[in-house]
């Protein structure tokens, strides 16, 4: 026997409607990829993984980023023109000036461009859009984390400096050949410093913004958030390649491997999720889901 769950009217079998107070006894209710991806295993994950009960609390850096750089595209278009409001000969600097500042413009339109669309995407992710899990850490697992994240991050990086440099090497040595002149050879090598710069840096600052950051992720179908660190596989050519486990890492981690299109081919990059104590299970069912998308 049923009855009305807001005025207790008792109702017919099969009743899609109270015959009291009108309410609707069957709701239509939509839902997410990911709302259905919990709801077909909500049986054997842990409760703490469903939707409803996660919070995410983070300010949208991708926006902050949009608006300083809306300030600097207004002060290079004022650079433009201000060698003729101060009086600036064209010849005394006035040209340099006018023309490095539309340079500038246009490099401010194309990263606003970029990041207004992350912004926006993580504006989505933040609201639950996509959502699939939230997990806290203890502060030794954060710890653990980020020290391995960050050995991870100098071999990957130092890589790529050798293999730079090597390169660098050959092609300065067949130009001094080729053209018989030493300078070519200097001018090759001039590369490694460039590139040692950013390999040396990028693993120390990203080091320094987990050390920073909350220790909780979140993880949704279009990017995850680590601590203060954004990872958004969709959008301008971006795409998820590759999910898996790394259980040689303590804590586990799980490797989200994407790559977006540069100049010089794709980019690819490695987002690292952690696992928190009693998540393994949860952790494979997540990377199982992920991998029967890519």
């Amino acid at each position: 026997m049923n009855f009305c769950p807001k005025c207790g009217y008792q109702l017919k079998p099969e009743a899609s409607f109270c015959g009291s107070c009108g309410e609707n006894i069957n709701p239509i209710q939509q839902t997410t990829t990911a709302e259905m991806f919990q709801s077909s295993v909500s049986d054997q994950l842990s409760p703490k993984l469903k939707v409803s009960d996660q919070d995410f609390n983070m300010k949208n850096s991708q926006r902050q980023i949009v608006n300083l750089w809306l300030i600097l595209l207004a002060v290079f278009i004022f650079c433009i023109f201000l060698p003729s409001i101060i009086g600036l000969d064209g010849f005394d600097g006035g040209f340099a000036m006018s023309f490095t500042s539309g340079f500038m413009v246009i490099m401010s339109l194309v990263v606003i461009f970029i990041y207004r669309s992350r912004a926006k995407q993580l504006g989505k992710i933040l609201k639950g859009e996509g959502r699939i899990a939230v997990w806290n850490y203890s502060q030794d697992e954060w710890i653990r984390f980020i020290a391995a994240d960050f050995e991870d991050e100098k071999k990957s990086k130092k890589m790529l400096f050798f293999i730079v440099a090597v390169i660098a090497v050959v092609v300065g040595i067949i130009l001094m050949i080729s053209l018989k002149d030493v300078l070519a050879l200097f001018i090759a090598l001039g590369i490694i410093p460039i590139v040692a710069i950013p390999a040396f840096w990028a693993p120390r600052a990203r080091f320094n913004k987990l050390k920073n950051s909350e220790p909780k992720a979140l993880i949704s179908e279009k990017g995850v958030i680590v601590g203060k660190m954004f990872h958004l596989w969709v959008n301008l050519g971006a795409s998820l390649d590759k999910v898996m486990l790394s259980i040689e890492e303590n804590p586990e981690m799980i490797e989200f491997t994407y790559s977006m299109p540069t100049r010089n081919g794709r980019d690819v990059q490695v987002a690292r999720v952690p696992v928190p104590k009693g998540k393994h299970y949860d952790a494979e069912k997540i990377i199982d889901y992920f991998n029967s998308q890519v």
